[in-house]
């Protein structure tokens, strides 16, 4: 039972769902539209700082980077199993993207923070500051959205 539940944590159909999203997030990069490639820059500065902080992943790029969107996908899937209250095997997609958005909310305002723009001086240009604030909301409020309209009933 219990390896069951681990093998469901760490590859399930949520995790799976999750995977999907944020690569489609990170692949978002490559469209034209610049509020869209946003969350990919936020993936790419989140492992960015992981490098940082762990110098002997540089060399592993290649297989750090997927690895790091992985573990961001198990982390938003288990968000969403936490904060799901209906079923769990009629949630569909819904409460799996809901849970990348909430945890790539997260990292902008994370950033946001971290980045700090006219908190930090008062020369600081405060761009990055407000777009990583305004799209960290964004994806808090989408992402609890999707959370909570995939637990609706699901008519059966």
């Amino acid at each position: 039972m219990v390896s069951r539940a681990i093998g469901r944590a760490l590859a399930g159909r949520d995790v799976l769902i999750a995977y999907a999203v944020i690569v489609a997030l990170y692949l978002a990069r490559v469209v034209g539209v610049r509020p869209l490639q946003i969350p990919a820059y936020l993936l790419i500065v989140a492992y960015d700082v992981l490098e940082v902080a762990l110098p002997f992943l540089t060399p592993y790029h290649r297989v750090g980077f997927p690895l790091f969107l992985y573990l961001l996908a198990i982390v938003g899937a288990g968000t969403a199993r936490r904060l799901r209250a209906g079923d769990s095997e009629s949630a569909g997609w819904l409460q799996p993207a809901g849970g990348v958005c909430l945890v790539v909310g997260l990292l902008s305002l994370a950033f946001g923070a971290v980045v700090g723009g006219p908190l930090v001086a008062p020369s600081d240009n405060p761009t990055p500051l407000a777009i990583t604030a305004a799209t960290g909301i964004a994806l808090l409020v989408g992402g609890w959205w999707l959370v909570s309209r995939g637990a609706a009933k699901v008519p059966g």
